[in-house]
């Protein structure tokens, strides 16, 4: 579990748990045993338990009749979903990014994200620097609404980012580089423009691919022989 003191104890045990669904660690449909967690991250089962709410908030996990806490499987349906909401959020991020830097907001956490994106590095994978980059714009923006429903969002999109680990290539570079440039520069309408191309791309690029990884729709919850035969 990653420590943090400024967070509570579930806060930090839904984070752990969050990480391990993004990672595969915990697979879709996998059900998620109390006692268990618990033991594996050496707490008791109360800040377990106060944990599960938060991740089921988010669309991680799912609570079934007889099985309890269970992993959401994410489908096709979900992948369209979180590109519809970056469609519009992210170009209003970057353009009320830009305007900010143009007023004198300091952008070094986002150059130093930028950089920190593309570095040459094995830990963390480039999947998480390329979200911890488009949560940084959103940051910048300086919008307290943008960042309520963005956050609920947040995660959904990493996991996202993890299901297509060869998207991250040099012209995924190149289009941060010109985003990020742009939005420093101050140039609010060209950041929002190469915002929303960006995400567009992302869209043409990851469907395909997603197509032949995730299911079309959660499966069904399998019935009890004593439920089929009533």
């Amino acid at each position: 579990m990653t420590p943090d003191a400024d967070l509570a104890l579930p806060v930090r045990i839904a984070h752990a748990l969050r990480e391990q669904i993004i990672t595969g660690e915990l697979a879709m449909g996998a059900k998620l045993n109390e006692r268990e967690i618990a033991e594996r991250l050496s707490v008791s089962r109360v800040p377990v338990r106060e944990a599960l709410p938060i991740l089921e908030s988010e669309g991680f996990i799912v609570s079934q009749p007889r099985r309890g806490a269970v992993v959401h499987t994410f489908t096709l349906v979900d992948a369209r979903e979180v590109f519809d909401l970056r469609d519009q959020l992210e170009p209003l991020a970057a353009e009320l990014a830009a305007r900010r830097a143009a007023e004198g907001a300091d952008v070094t956490a986002l150059r130093a994200a930028l950089e920190f994106a593309h570095a040459p590095a094995s830990s963390p994978p480039p999947s998480t620097r390329n979200s911890d980059l488009h949560e940084e714009i959103i940051a910048l923006a300086g919008h307290a609404l943008l960042q309520r429903v963005s956050g609920l969002l947040n995660g959904r999109v990493r996991w996202l980012f993890r299901l297509t680990p060869e998207r991250d290539t040099t012209t995924m570079w190149q289009e941060h580089r010109e985003l990020v440039d742009a939005i420093v520069s101050g140039h609010a309408e060209l950041a929002s423009m190469l915002a929303a191309a960006h995400v567009e791309r992302g869209r043409i690029e990851s469907m395909p691919l997603l197509e032949g990884r995730l299911p079309a729709a959660p499966p069904k919850a399998r019935r009890r022989r004593s439920d089929a035969v009533r």
